[in-house]
This record gives C-alpha cells, sequence and structure tokens, in this order.
C-alpha cells in the first residue's frame, strides 16, 4: 500500500514537471501520427516485504504490444506539453514465482513526454495506469504463501523511460527501462503489492511514413480563472488482514481552483469523510485495541488540504496534501494524502477517481461524481 501512494505521487511529478525540447519551426496545420509498438521485456521483482525474499526464484518476463498516436496542433492541449504520444497498452508479465505469485496481464492507457524528439531519434518518460488482472491470488487453503495479491483486479502503474531510433520510413528499433507497480489499493488484504525493475527491446511501426514534424512548443496563456468544484464518493476496504469484513467509505469535499495558466492550477479544499474502516485500520498504532465506547462518531473526520493541478485537455491529474483537523482516534500520520483523475463530462459534471491515504500507507480506493462552478473566466 505504501509503495502503491509512493508510485503515484512520482508519476504524478512525471506529468506536473514534464518539460521537453522544444524544436525550430513551428506548423499550423494539423498532422496526425499513428503507431504499433511490441516490446520484450525481462527485469528483477524488488523484494520490499522480507517474506519476498524467500519466493523470489526467477526473473520478472514479460511483453507488451502498444497502439499510440501524436497529434500535431498548435489549436490542442498537446502543443503545451510538446506533443506526447498517447494510446492504450496490453501488458503480460511474471512475478518471481508462478506457483505462488503467477502471472499478470495489464491494459492501460498512457501518455510518452518528450524529452527530446529529432527526425530519427526520440527519448520519452512514459505515464501510464490502468487496470490489470492477476491468475494466482491469496487463497488461505490453495496460496497461502501469497501476500502481495488477494485478489484477482488490481490497479496498474508504469513509469518508464523509452529510446527509439528509426531505422527508415517505417520502422523504429525502441528500447526501454521500466518501474511497474500491481496492487489492489487495500480493498482487501493481505496486499503488500509488487514492484518490478524491467527493461525491453522491441520494434515501433509507423503507420504514417513521413518524418516526425518540426513543431514549436507552446506556451501555456495565462489565466485568472477561478471555480469551485464539490464532489462526493464512495469505496470500500478491508482494514487489516484479520478483518474480513469489508466497510464502506464516503466522502464529500468543496475545493476553490486558482488557475494559473491552461496547464496548471492551485487549489485549497476541505474533506468531511466518513468511513466504517478508520477504526480498524488505525487500531494497530493506538495499542492495537479499539475505543472501548466504539460508536459511529469514530466514523467522522475531516481534513483542509491544498491540491496541484494538471490538466490534460477535460482530464486532470491533481494531488493533495491535507491536514485533519478533528478525528476521535488518533490517526498514524496527521497529514494525508490523496491523488487522483478527474474528467469533465460536459461543461459542469465531473467523474472522479482517487487513493486516500494516511501518510504514505493506502487506506481505500475511491470513485464518485461531482460539479463545478465557474464564476470567473
Amino acid at each position: 500500500m505504501k509503495n502503491l501512494i509512493t508510485t503515484l505521487i512520482t508519476m504524478f511529478m512525471f506529468v506536473a514537471f514534464s518539460e521537453a525540447q522544444p524544436s525550430n519551426r513551428a506548423t499550423k496545420k494539423t498532422d496526425i501520427h499513428q503507431y504499433l509498438t511490441i516490446r520484450l521485456h525481462g527485469g528483477l521483482v524488488i523484494p520490499h516485504h522480507p517474506s519476498m525474499m524467500y519466493f523470489i526464484e526467477d526473473y520478472s518476463k514479460g511483453f507488451e504490444i502498444n497502439y499510440g498516436r501524436t497529434v500535431f496542433s498548435e489549436d490542442s492541449w498537446q502543443s503545451t506539453f510538446n506533443y506526447p504520444e498517447i494510446g492504450l497498452g496490453l501488458y503480460y508479465g511474471t512475478f518471481g514465482n508462478k506457483n505462488i505469485y503467477g502471472a499478470g496481464l495489464a491494459f492501460f492507457p498512457y501518455i510518452n513526454y518528450n524529452i527530446y524528439r529529432s527526425n530519427r531519434i526520440t527519448l520519452q518518460n512514459r505515464v501510464s495506469m490502468g487496470l490489470g488482472y492477476v491468475n494466482h491470488p491469496f487463497d488461505i487453503d490453495d496460496n497461502p504463501y501469497n501476500s502481495i495479491f488477494s485478489s484477482h483486479l488490481n490497479i496498474y502503474i508504469r513509469l518508464g523511460l523509452l529510446f527509439d531510433y528509426r531505422i527508415n520510413k517505417n520502422f523504429s528499433l525502441s528500447a526501454s527501462g521500466a518501474l511497474t507497480h500491481l496492487s489492489n489499493g487495500a480493498t482487501k488484504k493481505p496486499n503488500h503489492g509488487i514492484n518490478t525493475i524491467t527493461t525491453s527491446i522491441g520494434t515501433k511501426y509507423h503507420f504514417n511514413s513521413k518524418n516526425t514534424p518540426s513543431v514549436r512548443k507552446t506556451k501555456p496563456e495565462l489565466s485568472h480563472k477561478r471555480e469551485v468544484l464539490i464532489g462526493g464518493n464512495f469505496g470500500r476496504s478491508q482494514s487489516n488482514r484479520y478483518n474480513n469484513q469489508k466497510y464502506w467509505n464516503t466522502s464529500i469535499n468543496i475545493q476553490h481552483l486558482w488557475y494559473l495558466n491552461k496547464k496548471r492550477a492551485l487549489g485549497l479544499g476541505f474533506d468531511q469523510f466518513y468511513t466504517e474502516s478508520i477504526p480498524f485500520a488505525w487500531m494497530e498504532f493506538a495499542n492495537g485495541e479499539l475505543p472501548e465506547d466504539l460508536n459511529s462518531s469514530y466514523y467522522w473526520i475531516n481534513g483542509l488540504y491544498a491540491s496541484y493541478n494538471v490538466f490534460l485537455g477535460k482530464t486532470t491529474l491533481y494531488v493533495n496534501i491535507g491536514k485533519y483537523l478533528h478525528t476521535k482516534m488518533k490517526p498514524p500520520e496527521t497529514i494525508y494524502p490523496r491523488i487522483g483523475i478527474r474528467h469533465y463530462l460536459g461543461n459542469h459534471l465531473i467523474a472522479n477517481f482517487s487513493v486516500k491515504a494516511s501518510f504514505f500507507r493506502a487506506e481505500f480506493l475511491e470513485f464518485g461524481l461531482g460539479y463545478r462552478f465557474k464564476y470567473k473566466q
């Protein structure tokens, strides 16, 4: 769980501060390039928990297929990020012990941000997040030693550094290094999650045989836009591995955003949580005991937070850092992060997915809807 939050924050930093090399010549027309990439992966499973040291007996191996496209248009939001490649990927890989940890399949969207690009050479960093499936999770009778997966479905996250060299009009040689994380975000336990470091080699097919166009990076326009966001979220989680019951977690949040430009905004907000799992999740930090007068008042907690937001068209990546204002039970830490994705459904309606944690320990996943009020353009 801690690894999930750390990986998510690293992923967010990749996006938030991704700046690319500008080119020399500008273009006014829209030019779309499409790619199909196949890579073979090999690497190591990182044993971040002592029990994993005894069971890892092989390398991590896998393969990956990606379909991507780059839209070259100065009128698009991609121009402020120097025209990244955006696409969908499919990955299959093993986790060092097929009998205990099994193998996994993942389907994910990705964005490749340009660090350097010429007609033949491209150096990029990748951010991807999707849904993973593992075939051999924890089972008390059949697989009791698997403490890293307790459910078939998991969150898949990959951060990568990619290198492509174009050898002719239609093909490039491709190599990469990547950090991959797979975890269910505490929806079911045990759930230590797994991290792998892999390198890959492969080939990229260019549907468009033209050279990569030379374009000018567009600076985001300054903005004085202001808006208020109101949202509600819900999720379920298992508080600890010794308590199999799953609890509902809900929250309402109100946030004010100050836009810096069309690319970024700062925010300040208030959270009100009602979460039945909190006393059981926090009890190990309170001498391992539940309060004698445990009742519903322990489920109500609230906090104040600051946020940083990055806009990718209709999608927003954000990270919140909050401070608990009221809890009846002592939390593991007084600071809590939340990292997530918002997508705007029209002008006002918002869909949300996020991970709420206590410091860097994941507590539950959230899904929700919200509404935004734009009062200054």
